[in-house]
This record gives structure tokens, sequence and C-alpha cells, in this order.
């Protein structure tokens, strides 16, 4: 009789299971099993932490869990399966951890699933060790446990080693070939993925549609692609499945062909969320944001609630096209509405916040996802970073940033931009090294950022050793990095370097052409510096700028009015920059009044670092009538840069307006004006060492070195 009522029960449970029959029965189900005696009966308490599971009701999972002490192999990978699947992957690890100390014995399944674990929350030394505990089991050569491996290895980072696993593989099946094509997918491979889709088929597996829609989700991927994969779909008669057609819908928006989209889009004939989602994403980014709104609208209407995702597709788009204040309304709507903004919606609006430096907003949902447990995403992490970098809050950003345990590229590379960003050059390059040494390697951002940083500081021999690196990589013709090696060589004084890499480049966009303009024209070559310039056909604003400085420098006034006037001519209108250049050109030649009457006729209001240039040539060529006038216009602006308050006191000093300098110190008080200190910084032994006026504990050292410094002013003497 038991044996009957446990085949029946059994056979409930697996009708719950597979047919989705109503899962209230799952707690009476159970309670009729209690009370027949087959609570001990270990499959259908598997059975039941499944259903659980498909609940969403672990507590109660657990509980059947922990009724089977010491549980068997299949019950722990049950449970296993039923933490990581509701996002428990940490307690799905320390699980195994607990039951593998108690002796339990793990099949391939249990590797499997707890390798998976590790890779949901990019725990790579776990599952290094995990790999390692495999490989002693017996289960190194397993298709099941190396497919999770290869898998793990992908989304923690680390590639090369789920190659290696892959290559090793005696056995392949079609999982394995996905798996390792999704991992160069991943990690922005897009041509070794391609690579591997054709070998697949040169090795006899044919691309189901995991295959499928992997490719299609290939970043970079172009349109010959997409019709390529389009046209197996067609002969393999796939063109019916909703999650290919939904995968073809974003692959043509990616590559601009929102008709094509569209048709596949209408050919529908029951479209469900993901395919309004990748439409309206289509639209999204294709720049037609109104129809993608509209799209919103009627998908609504439709019947279908909008849900994160649809509005987390516009919100992105808008923010990677500078629409910073379209984008926040669409998150406001998001919230209106009544939706939680997941990771994706946070990660998608903040660089918004940086488009508008909302600081307030920015704190708002930061606040936001550590009450919802969101901040602890490595993409929340890295995209509050950025953002408090760009609005100036580096130790805000600093404190994100150290709470970060799974950095990669993106986190490290955001921290050293801000760094360089708002000037705090020996951090970033610390930070570089940091870098370095955790074996994360670094982008052409990363270079770019700390080439930057060097070029601040005067950091030569770092620079010169991330060229050798850019070098190995082939990063040398990168138009970002180029740029910034001919910035970087410039500023340190070795302006023959920075021609030999512009000369060297194959791919010069605006940006290179403008990095070598600057270079002459802080090096005063004037003339080298107008011969590139005359050369550019489609020179942009900052072209003009460089220009124009180069001009000042050398004196050329003639030349650089001419630059000034020919900016009409490519359409470009004079901002606050190009006359502080035109203004500067001409108050240094001694044409003080023509640089005032220029500044009372420009088109925007003079900013105090126009008056300012004002005052130092008259404090030049002593000019104390307009250089008292030019200094009353900067304090009307309320400026905080204190060189301004020197130099004006300086003039009154010299005047022998000794009241007025007193004002001047009194009003500096008042404000909060402080005289920013000296500071000095020397490379040693490949550490910079920094040192500031008058803070002598600053440096570690400093009691050695004034000791020196001493015995070397008594051996002078």
């Amino acid at each position: 009789m038991p044996s009957k009522i446990s085949a029946n029960h059994l056979q409930l449970l697996e009708s719950l299971i597979t047919h989705k029959i109503p899962l209230s029965l799952t707690p009476k189900l159970h309670s009729i099993i209690i009370t027949s005696g087959l609570h001990n009966d270990s499959l259908l308490s598997t059975k039941l932490i499944t259903l659980y599971s498909q609940l969403q009701n672990i507590p109660s999972a657990q509980k059947v869990f922990t009724h089977f002490q010491p549980p068997n192999i299949f019950i722990l990978n049950s449970m296993l399966r039923a933490l990581s699947s509701n996002g428990f992957n940490q307690e799905s690890i320390n699980l195994f951890s607990i039951e593998r100390k108690r002796g339990l014995e793990p099949d391939s399944y249990t590797f499997s699933c707890v390798i998976k674990a590790c890779a949901c929350i990019s725990d790579l030394w776990k599952g290094k060790c995990l790999h390692q505990m495999a490989i002693g089991c017996g289960f190194g050569s397993d298709v099941f446990v190396c497919n999770s491996l290869i898998s793990m290895y992908a989304k923690c980072g680390s590639l090369e080693s789920g190659v290696q696993v892959f290559d090793k593989m005696p056995h392949r099946d079609v999982v394995s070939w996905n798996s390792i094509l999704s991992g160069f997918s991943c990690n922005g491979l897009d041509l070794e993925a391609m690579k591997k889709a054709r070998e697949m088929v040169r090795n006899g597996f044919m691309p189901d549609e995991a295959t499928i829609v992997s490719l299609l989700k290939i970043s970079s991927i172009d349109e010959d692609i997409v019709r390529e994969v389009h046209c197996y779909i067609l002969r393999q008669g796939h063109e019916s499945i909703k999650i290919i057609k939904n995968a073809l819908i974003s692959a043509y928006g990616k590559c601009d062909r929102v008709n094509e989209a569209g048709r596949i889009f209408d050919s529908l004939n029951e479209k469900d969320r993901v395919s309004w989602n990748a439409m309206i994403s289509c639209y999204a980014q294709n720049g037609l944001f109104d129809e993608s709104i509209d799209l919103l609208r009627d998908m609504q209407v439709s019947g279908l609630n909008v849900d994160v995702v649809t509005y987390s597709g516009i919100i992105s788009s808008l923010s990677q096209n500078n629409l910073s204040n379209e984008a926040m309304k669409v998150f406001k709507e998001l919230l209106s509405e009544g939706l939680k903004p997941d990771v994706i919606a946070i990660a998608s609006v903040l660089p918004s916040i940086s488009g508008v430096l909302c600081l307030d907003f920015c704190k708002q949902i930061h606040a936001y996802s550590y009450r919802h447990g969101l901040e602890f995403d490595r993409r929340v992490r890295n995209a509050l970073v950025s953002v408090y970098c760009d609005c100036g809050l580096v130790q805000n950003a600093e404190r994100v940033f150290k709470a970060i345990l799974d950095r990669d590229v993106i986190s490290c590379s955001s921290m050293v931009a801000g760094y360089t960003h708002n000037h705090y050059f020996v951090d970033a390059i610390n930070t570089y090294r940091e870098m370095i040494r955790a074996e994360i390697e670094p982008n052409p951002i990363t270079i770019t950022s700390v080439l930057s940083a060097c070029a601040g500081i005067s950091g030569l021999c770092l620079g010169k050793e991330l060229h050798s690196w850019a070098l190995k990589k082939s990063l040398d013709n990168h138009s970002c990095a180029g740029s910034a090696l001919i910035d970087m060589y410039a500023k340190c004084g070795r302006i023959a370097y920075s021609r030999r890499v512009f000369d060297l480049m194959k791919d010069r966009n605006v940006v290179t052409w403008n990095s070598m303009i600057g270079g002459y024209a802080i090096h005063g070559l004037s003339e080298n510096a107008l011969e590139l310039f005359y050369m550019l056909q489609e020179p942009d604003d900052v072209s003009f700028i460089a220009a124009l400085s180069a001009c000042s420098h050398g004196g050329l006034i003639e030349d650089g009015i001419k630059i000034f006037n020919s900016m009409k001519n490519f359409k470009i209108a004079p901002r606050q920059a190009h006359y502080t250049c035109i203004v500067d050109l001409l108050a240094r030649s001694g044409r003080i009044q023509q640089a005032v009457e220029l500044v009372r006729t420009m088109p925007i209001k003079a900013s105090d670092e126009i008056w300012g240039v004002i005052l130092g040539a008259s404090k030049m060529h002593s000019d104390t009538e307009i250089g008292f006038y030019s200094g009353a216009r900067i304090l009307e602006t309320g400026t905080d840069n204190s060189g301004y308050y020197v130099l004006l006191s300086n003039m009154f000093a010299g005047c022998g307006k000794w009241e007025e300098v007193e004002g001047m110190r009194e009003m500096m008080k008042e404000k909060g004006v402080k005289k920013g200190a000296g500071s000095s910084w020397i490379e040693v032994d490949n550490r910079f060492h920094c040192f500031v006026a008058k803070e002598r504990a600053q440096h570690p050292e400093w009691e050695r070195m004034f000791r020196v410094l001493t015995f070397l002013n008594e051996q002078m003497r």
C-alpha cells in the first residue's frame, strides 16, 4: 500500500513540475506526504525541493532538506540547484563546502551546479579550487563539468583558462561549443566567436537555438554577419521560433537596419514582452526616440505591462546619445509607473547624471541602490565611480571603488580616468599599478588615462613603459592611445618623440592632429603647429583652440586674427576658449585696449579667465588703469581662483595702495579663498614622490631628506 501511495504522489509531483499545474497544491501535497509516512522517501523529497524552488519558497525547501541528515547526493544536488536558481549563489557554495567536509562525495552534477554559482558571483578563486577538486575526483574530463567551467572562466574574466578547458576536452557536445562561443562573444572577441561557430559546423555539430542567439548578440555585429545567420535560420526552418526572431530584431537594430527589424517584428503572430522591448530598443539605439516612445505606448495599449527592461533600453540609448535630460525624464516616468529600477536601469541612468552634473540625484540613486541591495552589483558600482568622479567628488568615488571586491578592467579604468580627470595624477598611476599587480589587463581607455596622468606630472619613464606595452598589444595605432602618447611626450619635453608617434600612426583622426598641433604650441614651435593646422581639411573647435594657442605662444598676431576670423568658414561658433586665446594673443603683444574692446563686443559674457588674461597682460605692460578695471570685472564674477586675488593685490602694492591690499586679504578671508600650496613631483625607482610646500610630514622620509639638505647647505657655505 505505501509503495502505491508513494508512486501516486510522485506522479502528481512530477505533473506539477512538468505541466505547471497550480503550485498552490504544493503545501497540501507536502502535508499528505508527511501524514502518509512518506517524508523519508528521498525521491519524493527531491521533487518537493524542486517544486518549492519553482515557488521561490526557499525556507520550505530547506526544511525538506534538513530532514535528511546526512543527505544523499540527489537531495544535495536538488538543494544546490534550488539555491542557485533563486539567486542564493553564495549560500549554494557554502552548503557544498559544508557537506564536502562531512565526507559527501560529489558527482558531476554537483560540480556543475556549484561552478555555475561561482560564475554568477564572479568568484574566480573558488571556481579554480572547484576545478582542481573536480580533477581530483575524476571529473576533469566530464562534459557537463567542463561546460560549466568554460562558462565560469569566461564570466569571471579568465577566458584563456576557459579556452584551455575546451581544447583539452576529449569529447564535446553542442553545449560545449555554445559555451566557448558565448565566452568569446561576452568578452568582446567577436571575430573569434564567428570563427568558432564556423569551426563548430566543420566538426559536424549543427548550431541550435542557443548558438544562433549567441551569434546574434555579438556586440560589434555587422549587417553581413546578421544576413549570413539569417540565411542559415531560413535554411534550417528556424524562422518561426520566437526567441530567434527576437534576437534578429535586436541584431538588425545594432546594424542600423530598422526596416528589417520592423518587418520581423510585424511578422510575429504573438508578440511577447521581449519582442516589444527589442523593437523599442531598436528605435532608441538608432536615434528614433519619438518612435520608441510611441511604440512603448502601443505596448501598453496592447495589454502588456511595460516592465523595467523596456524603460532601461530607452534610458541607455538616450544616455549614450548625450541626451541626459531626456534620459532622466524617462527614468522618472519609470518611477511614476510604480516600477522598481533594477541593476540595468540604475546602471543606464547614472551616466546621464554625469551629463547634467545633478549631484543630489546621484546621491539619491546611490541611496536607493544601497537600500535595495543593488549597490553590491559591480555594474552599479562602476557607474557610481564614474559619476562621482565626473561630479568632482573623488573621495566618494574612492569609497565605492574600495568596496568593489571583484574589480574588473571597467572598475579600475573608471577610477584611473576619474583620478586623471580631477588632476590626482599620482593616485591614478598608483591605481594602475595595483591593477597590474591584480593581473587585470588594461584596455585602451586605461592606457589613455594613465598616459594623461604621466603627462600631468612629466612621468616620462612610465610613459615609455606604457608605449612599449601599447606596441606589443598593437594599441599604438589606436586613435585614443596614440593621441595620448603624443600629448604625453610633448608635455614631458620630448616633442620629437611626439612627431614620431604621429608619423607612424595609420589611423589618425582629428583628435590625433589636435594633440600634435597642441604639442607644438606648448613648445613654442608655432610654425610647425600652423603647418599641420593648415593641412587639416575639417578642423573642429579644438583644432582652432590649439592653432590660436600656437599663435599666442609665438606672437603671430596676424595669423591668429586670420585663423580666428576663418572659423565662420567652417561653421564653428567661437566659444569662451577661443575668445580667451585671441584675447591672450592681443594682450600679450601689447594691444591691451584692442583686447578689451573685443571682450566688450563679444556675443557671450566674458568669463573670469578672459578677464584674468587681460589682468596678467596689464601687469606685464604696467597698464594699471586697465588692470584695475579688469580686476573689478573678475571680482564681480565671484571667482574662487586665488591667483587673480594675489595678482590684483600685487598690482595695488606696486602702486602703494596698501589699504586696497589689506582689503583684498580681508575679501579672500570672507570668501574662504585660499592660496594653493606649491607642489612638485619627482620619479625615483619607478615611484612618484610628491612634495607640497609647508607640508613636510606629507612625505614619509622627510626627516632623512632634510638632514641631507642641511648637510649640503653646510658644505656650500
